[in-house]
């Protein structure tokens, strides 16, 4: 019989590999774009950020966890695990957050035009790298109770408030601090997962009234500007639809733990699984939706089928 827990080690390893690519595949099309166009736009920036985010997660989440599960025990020390767990903490917050950036953004660019709303766009897409880079100093001050609580082991018996993360320990002085720092992710996280609701209820609602395409929107002359919104509309609805049912599974799970007053192993693998499957499945949504990178893709794809035609040509002269 198969070690149960080598089989969740597999299974985080092949899911994070799968994430690392798709991200990274997602990250090189778009600096490959970037540097033959010399323009990047407002929305992909928050893309690029956003994919860059997902990639750290899952490097600095699912593979750790991969090689404990596979018998590497004792991998850091406790500088490490309080860099490491600090790391996956920021940029899971920064995640939420651009998703949230990602949705309003979104919708503010598909409202009706009007003086006021105009000038709200105009500001959004100039001042887009400033409210990236607040949002990331914001990440960064939220998840420093890892640092304070972040071990590599205990000498003695495991405290009851300790998330287990297989490499690393956070290990909670008591059930006060437990549930300040369990209450307050849960807060930040909703208020971020509440907007992404509200920004993609509006969306759905301009989608309905103009159609697939959603014409109307601007004059016929920008009618393709229209459509790829349309394409990017659609892309925001599906990343916080599919977030928005991680997050009620995720929190429901930790609702468990607070009513059972402590954190179980197998219970706390599940939200490990939970925690990088955005992650992972972000990059096919982007690929699905954004002609951009499917048009670049095609033509990395079909460069690669002419190099081997013209070498098995080659061979066949030579």
């Amino acid at each position: 019989k198969m070690d149960p827990e080598i089989v969740n080690g597999a299974v985080h390893f092949v899911i994070s590999i799968i994430g690392i690519a798709g991200n990274i595949v997602i990250l090189a099309s778009f600096s490959h774009i970037t540097y033959h166009k010399r323009k990047i736009m407002a929305v992909e920036k928050i893309l690029v950020n956003l994919s860059g985010a997902n990639l750290i997660i899952l490097v600095s989440r699912g593979l750790p966890l991969s090689l404990y599960a596979f018998g590497l025990r004792n991998l850091f020390n406790d500088f490490c695990c309080q860099f490491i767990g600090y790391v996956h903490i920021t940029f899971r917050a920064l995640s939420v957050a651009l998703t949230c950036l990602l949705s309003c953004f979104q919708s503010i660019m598909l409202a009706k035009n009007s003086p006021k709303t105009a000038k709200l766009k105009l500001k959004l897409q100039t001042h887009i790298v400033p409210i990236l880079s607040l949002l990331c100093i914001f990440s960064m001050l939220c998840s420093v109770d890892v640092i304070v609580f972040s071990v590599s082991s205990y000498n003695v018996t495991v405290p009851q408030y300790t998330a287990a993360m297989g490499y690393c320990l956070v290990v909670f002085p008591n059930i006060v601090t437990f549930h300040l720092v369990g209450y307050g992710i849960f807060t930040r996280d909703f208020l971020f997962v509440f907007l992404m609701a509200l920004a993609s209820s509006y969306i759905l609602l301009v989608l309905y009234r103009h159609g697939k395409q959603v014409q109307g929107i601007r004059s016929m002359e920008r009618n393709h500007e229209s459509t790829a919104e349309g394409q990017a509309a659609k892309t925001v609805v599906t990343l916080v639809s599919f977030y928005v049912t991680l997050f009620g599974i995720d929190n429901t799970i930790w609702f468990y733990q607070i009513i059972s007053k402590g954190l179980i192993s197998k219970v706390f693998d599940i939200r490990t699984l939970i925690s990088i499957l955005y992650a992972v499945v972000f990059p096919f949504v982007i690929i699905a939706f954004n002609k951009k990178i499917r048009s670049k893709l095609k033509c990395f794809t079909s460069e690669q089928k002419s190099e081997i035609s013209i070498i098995e040509e080659m061979k066949h002269i030579q």
